[in-house]
């Protein structure tokens, strides 16, 4: 079969890939988290739509989680043998988060919507249209009679949305993932497809609390004002790191880390009280030249600084952190293969790039597997009126099949 033909194939299954994308979104996936039951039922019906695809080789591992109805989190893997031992895996996720204010949708985010060539529901970028691509890319393979170049695995994680506990960090310990394997992990993307990201800047979340002494507005001096303090700290802080840490990187946007203050809790009900408590956060992404462990030192030695400055006590930790993964070579098989796939559906040369957020990627790269992030999407993710193109569903589906298909078709 040559590529055009199986191009064809799969834009033949346009309709198919829609309703397959609108059935699932019909189905809640969201984490406990943030309220939700988990993704059990969803996994349930795409179990069901993989038996009705003629998939022979799929496995479904569970994590215990006591805090969903069903006691478990899910994990699909769908097989299918190639002719080289090679393996290539897409890792999509099964997971959303919820609606959010439902007077800001046009249409029922759990009831998806056709409108002008897009698919309007919660999940349909994120990260529906990219499990569906990838499953119909395989699909499409199957029934055009073509055996894929490498062996295909389609992994649909569980907990994505809420730190992958029970999603990818659970697979990894499974043994089913190893070095010389090949990832791609399309949970973020560009809109014209022709971005794929090799790397991550770290990420650390910040708590601050300011400890001082509570006092009447009209006698400060009697007190110690947590909120000045804080202040003090925060633009201290602030504009230290980011004199520290100060390198580029081109293939970041923004170039730099970034190091901004975010949350900050009240701190009273009332204008007349010096407030004793001032907590906030910080949110800091930094570029892979730098540990974060090194930023949480400066922080803390400012914090120390100011301590005896405002007589305040500044108690400065870790929310959360992800520090930066090895980078997959702009060089690397994956980031080859995936290339000619997109410029053979797209007709555009894709470039290489590295992202400020934390993506599927990460937790492979830190395994020394290499990984890949890619996607085509309008860049809706967890907004009101989440969208994707119907063309840019099919157009990737297409560049998973030639992906697969590698060698192997003309």
């Amino acid at each position: 079969m040559k590529a055009e033909e199986l191009k064809r194939a799969v834009a033949s299954a346009q309709d198919e890939i829609v309703e397959s994308l609108r059935s699932m979104l019909r189905v809640k996936s969201i984490g406990p988290a943030y309220g939700g039951e988990g993704e059990s039922d969803r996994a349930k019906y795409l179990m069901g739509l993989l038996r009705k695809m003629g998939f022979k080789t799929v496995d479904l591992y569970e994590s215990d989680d006591p805090s969903v109805p069903s006691g478990k989190r899910p994990n699909i893997i769908v097989r299918l043998r190639g002719t080289s031992p090679k393996n290539i895996w897409i890792v999509t996720h099964l997971d959303t988060v919820p609606e959010g204010d439902i007077e800001a949708w046009k249409s029922p985010p759990y009831d998806p919507e056709i409108r002008d060539g897009k698919i309007y529901g919660r999940g349909a970028e994120d990260n529906g249209q990219e499990l569906m691509a990838s499953l119909y890319g395989l699909h499409s393979l199957v029934r055009s009679g073509v055996t894929p170049e490498c062996n295909v695995g389609l992994v649909f994680v569980a907990d994505e949305e809420h730190g992958n506990v029970h999603g990818i960090e659970f697979l990894l310990k499974k043994d089913i993932f190893r070095k010389g394997d090949l990832v791609i992990a399309p949970d973020h993307g560009q809109k014209d497809g022709a971005a794929i990201a090799i790397v991550e800047k770290g990420i650390a979340w910040i708590n601050v609390e300011v400890v001082g002494c509570q006092t009447h507005a009209s006698t400060p001096h009697k007190g110690i004002n947590a909120l000045e303090a804080a202040a003090r700290f925060m633009v201290a802080a602030v504009d230290g790191l980011r004199k520290a840490f100060p390198k580029k990187a081109p293939l970041f946007d923004p170039p730099a880390s970034t190091f901004e203050p975010t949350k900050c809790e009240a701190n009273g009900p009332n204008v007349n009280t010096v407030p004793g408590r001032q907590v906030f956060a910080f949110d800091f992404r930094v570029l892979p030249d730098y540990r974060l462990d090194e930023v949480m030192a400066f922080l803390q030695k400012v914090a120390s600084e100011h301590e005896k400055l405002t007589g305040a006590k500044i108690n400065v930790t870790f929310l959360n952190r992800a520090d930066s993964a090895p980078m997959t070579s702009a060089d690397s098989e994956i980031v080859h293969r995936l290339s000619k796939a997109i410029e053979a559906v797209r007709g555009v040369r894709p470039h290489v790039f590295g992202i400020g957020g934390g993506t599927c990627a990460t937790p492979f790269r830190r395994e020394g597997i290499e990984a890949a992030v890619w996607s085509t999407i309008p860049e809706t993710a967890h907004n009101a009126n989440e969208f994707i193109n119907i063309a840019d569903l099919v157009a990737d589906a297409q560049v998973y099949a030639l992906l697969f298909a590698g060698k192997n078709v003309g």
